[in-house]
């Protein structure tokens, strides 16, 4: 069972086998056993797309807002760092506003993350400007965590640079001391970590968080006229004509896990490792860049609007306050290469797990998605390592339900048989076509099961097949005299309206009718008894009534007296 505690979860229960969740994990980060799905935090890139998914709502993402409010009353000083999204996400907002949004929840000071990116920016062209190659940006938590564990053979290419908010966490520190808590406020779920990892922010709040926070505690815009006197600490920063690394290098964004996974796929070693170009991939896992985060669904703006409001306003403002001096800071980081275990498969393996599936030639590949892999390797790999079941494949699970109903079927003494909307066979078995006469055998013999025979010519009984059909009733029964034999047939429900069960027993047989018998025996018992139970609940408030009649005159009677 996960705890608690992780940042994206899925909730305990029966898992309804939709495997959403599973199709919509690139990375095959999602476990299903026993019928219940959890999530491989060692794999996890912490997307979020799982969560959007789930059609049930059992994958949810830690609510940090508790913590940050028990921080809050514990420590001296809390400052907020606010992502520059904030300016998409809030749109029309002054920032005096949103600060003293903040400062009424009770932060002591708010500052802007921008501040960490400019300093990202820095180092990212001093590295390469240092060292010209490939580069790929480490400011998405979700491309990291990808390339670590999914494409380990390209850490190496990652900048070995903090996170931006880590970079504005380090400056605050050297501005208000070590004791300060930093509390970073994002649209990205990725950013909040995990109790096993080390991470110098404090606690990490998503932008729909913050809104339902401010709800709660009564914080709310329209009661912000917002206070001239409020500004970003230490001070603003013109970022209006910056860019990333583009002056020491070519740069390209590209967004969305299918659109990163291409680009990583596609280039092959030689293009990733040759010619001596700086070169810098910013990858973003959400579509659209952070303006498209996962966690910020509560604003209805789409995300090219977040955008266009984010870049519109830092465009267009102007510093009130001196440009802030960035502080000499550290800024380095490490993201080492740890291989998923999906890596440790052998060949032989998968090709085991494939013929425990039914699966030998390429031929029996469907690569049908059903299980929620893309394809029957992969589904194959995620059955060595226990991420996956065998029931998850829709083609051996039909496979071994088609054996089992046919064992079923040759075994029982009684006929059985399936029979569709056009009242014809679906799947017979042999003893059916005994009873039913030469005709029927023939039939059987020509081509085993009766598929597709005609019911209305083949059996006397087929105004009760349609009956159930077109009712929908659960069973009915009736006796039917054949060729010298007495039948009694059940049909029942399967699919209402579309799918029937038929099971014919012959009565003239001994086991049979004596097994008849003692059931109808049975039957007729419990009937009585209902009837004698409700005839004696019948007379019991007869009874009840007749002595309340009985009572209420012999009052009057005494009452007339007395007069």
């Amino acid at each position: 069972m996960e705890q608690s505690n992780y940042s994206i979860r899925i909730t305990p229960h029966r898992c309804a086998g939709c495997y959403r969740c599973v199709r919509a994990c690139g990375t095959g980060a999602i476990t299903v056993r026993g019928n219940r799905a959890s999530i491989a935090q060692q794999e996890c890139t912490r997307c979020g797309t799982c969560q959007k998914a789930c059609p049930h709502g059992m994958i949810s993402v830690r609510d940090d807002v508790d913590a940050v409010r028990r921080m809050l009353k514990t420590s001296d000083e809390v400052f907020a760092s606010l992502d520059p999204m904030w300016a998409g996400e809030f749109a029309g907002i002054a920032p005096q506003r949103i600060i003293e949004a903040l400062k009424l929840l009770g932060f002591s000071g708010v500052g802007e993350t921008l501040l960490g990116q400019v300093k990202y920016d820095e180092a990212a062209q001093e590295q390469l400007r240092r060292n010209p190659r490939l580069a790929i940006s480490t400011t998405c938590p979700v491309v990291v965590r990808l390339i670590r564990h999914h494409y380990p053979d390209l850490a190496v290419r990652l900048l070995p640079l903090a996170h931006p908010a880590v970079l504005h966490s380090r400056m605050i520190r050297r501005w208000k001391g070590q004791g300060v808590k930093v509390v970073y406020i994002t649209p990205c779920v990725a950013a909040k970590t995990n109790p096993d990892e080390i991470s110098e922010l404090d606690a990490v709040i998503t932008f729909d968080e913050l809104r339902r926070w401010m709800r709660e505690d009564g914080v709310e815009f329209d009661l912000i006229p917002g206070n001239g006197s409020y500004r970003f600490e230490p001070g603003e920063v013109d970022y209006s004509g910056q860019g990333s690394a583009d002056d020491a290098a070519s740069c390209f964004s590209y967004s969305g896990m299918p659109a990163i996974r291409e680009i990583l796929e596609q280039s092959d070693k030689s293009q990733l490792t040759g010619g001596r170009e700086p070169v810098l991939l910013e990858l973003f896992g959400c579509t659209g860049g952070c303006a498209g985060a996962q966690a910020s669904q509560e604003n209805p703006g789409t995300t090219i609007f977040k955008t266009l409001a984010s870049q519109h306003y830092y465009r267009e403002r102007k510093p009130e306050n001196p440009v802030c001096k960035l502080p000499f800071i550290p800024t380095v980081a490490s993201y080492p290469a740890e291989p998923a275990e999906r890596f440790q498969v052998a060949a032989s393996q998968i090709e085991a797990a494939l013929a425990s599936i039914g699966k030998f030639t390429e031929r029996d590949m469907h690569n049908c998605n059903g299980c929620g892999y893309e394809t029957c390797r992969d589904f194959a790999r995620a059955l060595c390592i226990g991420r996956a079941e065998p029931e998850m494949c829709l083609s051996y699970t039909r496979a071994l339900a088609q054996k089992k109903f046919g064992a079923l079927l040759r075994r029982m003494p009684s006929g059985v048989m399936l029979a569709d909307e056009g009242l014809r066979v679906v799947e017979a078995n042999r003893n059916m076509a005994q009873l039913l006469g030469p005709q029927a055998e023939q039939l059987y013999d020509a081509a085993p099961g009766m598929k597709g025979a005609d019911l209305h010519k083949l059996v006397p009984f087929a105004a009760l097949l349609q009956q159930v059909l077109d009712s929908g009733e659960e069973i009915a029964e009736q006796d039917v005299r054949l060729k010298g034999k007495l039948l009694h047939v059940s049909v029942f429900t399967v699919e209402a309206h579309k799918l029937v069960g038929v099971m014919v027993s012959n009565l003239m047989l001994r086991g049979v009718q004596s097994d008849e018998m003692i059931h109808r025996t049975r039957q007729v018992i419990r009937e009585n008894l209902e009837t004698v139970q409700q005839i004696a609940c019948l007379l019991g408030e007869n009874a009840s009534r007749t002595e309340a009649i009985l009572n209420s005159i012999v009052t009057a009677a005494d009452d007339a007296r007395q007069d």
